[in-house]
This record gives structure tokens, C-alpha cells and sequence, in this order.
């Protein structure tokens, strides 16, 4: 499956349309996405620099409905908005457990993250050279942008797992039980290399992930606020 439309999948399964919204470090393909399924009601952070044509094509203003913030240190108030939503970005700062833990302070109803999946595969592709431990695909050829905090340094790719996740937010707020929900799907569709070698380990995977669906790359996690209940 396409990784957007996996993430589209996950927008629609969990987030209501009229809900209000906060797309950490969101790009001009998720406004697009966003509005082709109606929703219409968010806001969007960026970090240090933004796309002059988010601001010029999609009629968000600076201060206004795009946001200068950095998803470490968040400048909202608790429980701001509903839904905060960010999309393959937490593995390029360098401490994404606080950037979870900003979202989950901000969001009233829920938080729904997609990154990379921690599993024995991925960590298999790691070690063969198939996938990056540290993203130098991320960094510009000048090496002055992307990356780590987009510094031109390749981050490493932080991949999670449920246990992680579940024990991160019981430590974010260990007062609530919440409901968390995770899902997985591969992008296998979007790797270019086409090669005897690769065309075959893709055959087998997909046949493989069939049988083992948390074993793929791509994982949604989507804490449910609603349906917290207290511990103590």
C-alpha cells in the first residue's frame, strides 16, 4: 500500500471531520489530502523554516493558522485542541518521547502519530543495508538542511513498538488508563530499486506480512483520550 494512503486511511478511521485540528510540521501534500476528505478545521506547525506556498496557495497566515513551534516545547495551552496529528516527523528530533508527550498535552481527544515500526524486520533490513538506521537520504546534497532537527546531520530513524508506547504514556500521565490503537501496512509499493534481487525479497515480504501484519514498516498510533479512565 501507498504510505498516503494508509495515512489517509488512519484520518478517516479515527479523527471526526469536524474536529479541530493541529498537523504538527504538516507539508502542502497532507493540506491537500486533509481537504480532499473534508476536513477543514486545523492548524499546522513548522519548525525554524516553512514552504512560502503553504502560506501563499492554501490561505494560512503566520500567527494566524500556521505556527512557528517546535513539537519539543509546543506554544498551545493544554487540551487546545481536539486532535494533534503528526505524520513521519518525530523521528527527526532528538528526543521524540517529548514531542509525544507535548501532544498528548495539547490534544483533549486524542493524538494519532504515524512512524516507523520497531520490528525484528526492520531491524533485520537495518543490518542488510535494505532500510537506513540513520537517514542520510533525508540530508540536502549542501548538507546544511534535513536531517536532524534540520541541521544537515542524518537522524537516526527512530522506529517504535507497542510495549514502548504503552509505557510512555502511562508515564506521561499515569493518573489515566487510555485506549490506544495501532495499526500497520507497508510501503513496499514505493521502493524504486527494481532489481531481480529486490523484486524478490518484495514477492516474500508481502506473502510474509500477510501472516505476521505487525512485522511491516509502517505503524499508526492513536491514543484515544475519550475513552480514558481514571487508576487512582
Amino acid at each position: 500500500m501507498d504510505r498516503w494512503i494508509f495515512y489517509e486511511k488512519m484520518f478517516l478511521k479515527n479523527i471526526s471531520k469536524n474536529s479541530n485540528i493541529l498537523l504538527i510540521s504538516g507539508s502542502e501534500k497532507e493540506i491537500k489530502i486533509l481537504r480532499k476528505l473534508g476536513y477543514t478545521n486545523f492548524k499546522i506547525t513548522y519548525h525554524k523554516e516553512f514552504n512560502k506556498n503553504i502560506e501563499n496557495n492554501y490561505d494560512l497566515l503566520v500567527g494566524k493558522n500556521l505556527f512557528d513551534s517546535d513539537v519539543r516545547n509546543l506554544k498551545f495551552n493544554d487540551s487546545e485542541y481536539d486532535y494533534v496529528i503528526t505524520n513521519a516527523t518525530l523521528h527527526h528530533i532528538d528526543v521524540p518521547h517529548i514531542g509525544i508527550s507535548e501532544m498528548y498535552r495539547v490534544a483533549k481527544k486524542g493524538v494519532l502519530v504515524i512512524e516507523g515500526n520497531d520490528s525484528l524486520i526492520m531491524r533485520l533490513a537495518c543490518k542488510i543495508k535494505f532500510s537506513e538506521e540513520f537517514e542520510v537520504s533525508s540530508v540536502k546534497k549542501d548538507k546544511e538542511k534535513g536531517g536532524l532537527l534540520d541541521t544537515g546531520i542524518p537522524n537516526y530513524v527512530y522506529r517504535w513498538t507497542e510495549r514502548e508506547v504503552n509505557k510512555l504514556v502511562k508515564s506521561i500521565d499515569p493518573t489515566n488508563k487510555n485506549t490506544i490503537i495501532f495499526d500497520y501496512e507497508n510501503d513496499l509499493n514505493n521502493i524504486k530499486s527494481r532489481n531481480r534481487l529486490t523484486k524478490t525479497i518484495i514477492f516474500f515480504a508481502k506473502i510474509f506480512f500477510v501472516f505476521f501484519k505487525k512485522q511491516q514498516n509502517c505503524l499508526s498510533i492513536f491514543i484515544d483520550k475519550t475513552k480514558s479512565k481514571k487508576r487512582f
